[in-house]
């Protein structure tokens, strides 16, 4: 029996994406690895899949003949994405955005800093301080400022600029940065509600310039205000591993657990001394549900959230009153 006309069979009843995904499959099933063939189309779905979900692209590629993620990776190194403002991004945001209702288009603009290591590449020296539109310096850099766009009523999340820098950025420097991208974002239509930032000095510093402190936590950019939330998840992470050194003094703020008001001072061997007596209790499930791992973190898990959360949560306090 010919496929092809049951393809275009199957095709009619499908969309665009799934014909075109369907379609590769049949060719390319015909031929060996090295023989497939596909279209940058049909690359770009299949970047899309890898993105949203690298199992399930290592999973489909078991079964169906998909291309090699070195392939991908050498489509998406055709991207350019220099230092500053990425145009073509915002380019494709505003056309976007052009579909979408005024809810859709409310988003919160996050960045962060993380550590940077300079590299060669065959079209350029990289790994030098670089501004965008600042200017470039000679200084070896050792920190990337990243700036990603995430929706708030639809899931969508887009990085729209970086900038290379040697330590981390001064507060007034970050202040044009920040500016320079929500000006980028208001010009593409988007409307920015909040942006979110870890509570490092720079950036606590860089929203003080703004005019933001305790009884206005907002900044006013382009007569819109715009909420500075700092990230809620690195604060516990950091409350975690401040507890880890010290005490907490004069806990009397009127929270409850199980009936009983917590004051005095909170300790980390009270954590231990719990743990130590859940381990010996073998009849029972552990109460706090906390390991070595937990309580004894390495430098790489000090820096995981879900480690932190699980030994701040109200189960760990509960344990500690029984």
């Amino acid at each position: 029996m010919d496929s092809d006309p049951l393809i275009q069979s199957l095709s009619s009843s499908l969309n665009m994406d799934s014909s075109r995904f369907l379609t590769s499959i049949v060719r390319n099933n015909k031929h060996e690895p090295k023989g497939r063939r596909w279209s940058y189309k049909e690359e770009v779905l299949a970047v899309s899949i890898l993105k949203c979900s690298p199992r399930s692209y290592t999973f489909l590629r078991s079964v169906f003949p998909l291309t090699s993620r070195r392939t991908l990776q050498s489509l998406l190194n055709t991207v350019q994405f220099g230092t500053g403002i990425n145009a073509l991004v915002f380019s494709v945001l505003k056309d976007n955005v052009q579909t979408m209702s005024d809810k859709d288009r409310m988003c919160c603009l996050i960045f962060d800093e993380m550590s940077e290591s300079i590299c060669i590449s065959i079209r350029r020296l990289t790994g030098f301080e670089d501004l965008g539109r600042h200017g470039r310096i000679s200084n070896i850099a050792d920190h990337a400022l990243v700036f990603i766009v995430r929706g708030l009523r639809r899931r969508w999340k887009e990085p729209v600029a970086y900038y290379l820098t040697r330590r981390s950025t001064k507060g007034d420097m970050l202040v044009d940065f920040l500016t320079e991208v929500l000006d980028a974002c208001h010009n593409a239509g988007l409307v920015v509600v909040a942006t979110v930032c870890d509570m490092g000095a720079n950036n606590v510093k860089a929203f003080k310039h703004l005019g933001v402190s305790e009884k206005t936590p907002f900044f006013r950019f382009h007569d819109q205000e715009i909420a500075a939330v700092f990230d809620p998840l690195h604060q516990l992470k950091c409350t975690h591993n401040l507890f880890l050194k010290h005490e907490v003094m004069n806990v009397g703020l009127g929270v409850v657990v199980s009936g009983q008001r917590l004051t005095g001072t909170a300790k980390w061997a009270d954590i231990l001394k719990v743990y130590e007596l859940d381990k010996q209790n073998v009849l029972y499930c552990q109460r706090c549900k906390v390991t070595d791992r937990h309580l004894k973190p390495f430098a790489q898990d000090a820096m995981k959230v879900s480690l932190a959360a699980k030994v701040m949560s109200s189960t760990v306090a509960v344990a500690i009153l029984m």
